[in-house]
């Protein structure tokens, strides 16, 4: 559970208390670097020369956090310049350590080249560290909403309910018959559907007819 040890040391400190999902993130990818090889091939031929960086270009490091922090936080590639600057938990994530921050130039030449495809594979694996190398989730359930929510549904007319049954039974008996515990289903959906194509004319017809 070191991660976890690593999160509370970090939303101890004021800036990293104000955005704990950056404060976790930042602590599983301190633990587990070999999380930037998912993005890496897409980047590192634009700076090969050195794994730490010149000083004119981010490490892989800082490319894989800066597009971790604008994708999280919605942000165009001005605004993560600006962000550099004007958020002390910008630059802590992105691990500036006192340099002078990077131009939106720099960060659209490496970020404009990670694939979708890797980014989102990135985040299931920062999920899948938390979840199961931490022991919080072992992933073999899941919990939703069943919350009710009101919707509009057809009215249950006593034409419209046959219709229903039959789609439903001949679903049932077809699921049998695959079963091999039942013979060759006939179908009476096509017959069905005419008779309700029927009785709904014919119920409009009378209608438009007691108008007169």
């Amino acid at each position: 559970m070191k991660i976890l040890n690593d999160l509370r040391l970090k939303l101890e400190r004021p800036n990293w208390a104000l955005d704990p999902e950056l404060a976790l993130i930042d602590a599983i990818l301190n633990e587990n670097p070999k999380l930037y090889q998912v993005i890496a091939p897409d980047i590192v031929e634009l700076n090969k020369n050195s794994e730490k960086g010149r000083q004119d270009s981010p490490t892989v490091e800082q490319v894989v956090r800066a597009a971790l922090y604008k994708e999280l936080k919605k942000l165009d590639y001005r605004e993560l310049e600006y962000a550099q600057e004007d958020s002390r938990i910008c630059g802590m994530f992105i691990k500036l350590e006192g340099r002078s921050p990077f131009s939106f130039e720099v960060f659209h030449k490496y970020i404009s080249r990670i694939k979708g495809e890797s980014l989102r594979l990135l985040m299931v694996e920062i999920n899948r560290v938390m979840m199961q190398e931490e022991g919080v989730e072992d992933g073999r359930s899941l919990r939703t909403d069943s919350t009710v929510v009101e919707t509009d549904i057809h009215y249950p007319t006593n034409n419209s309910l046959i219709w229903d049954c039959i789609k439903t039974s001949h679903r049932l008996l077809k699921k049998l018959e695959e079963t091999g515990k039942i013979k060759r289903v006939r179908n009476y959906q096509r017959q069905g559907k005419k008779n309700a194509f029927k009785i709904n004319n014919t119920k409009k017809q009378g209608e438009a007819g007691g108008d007169i």
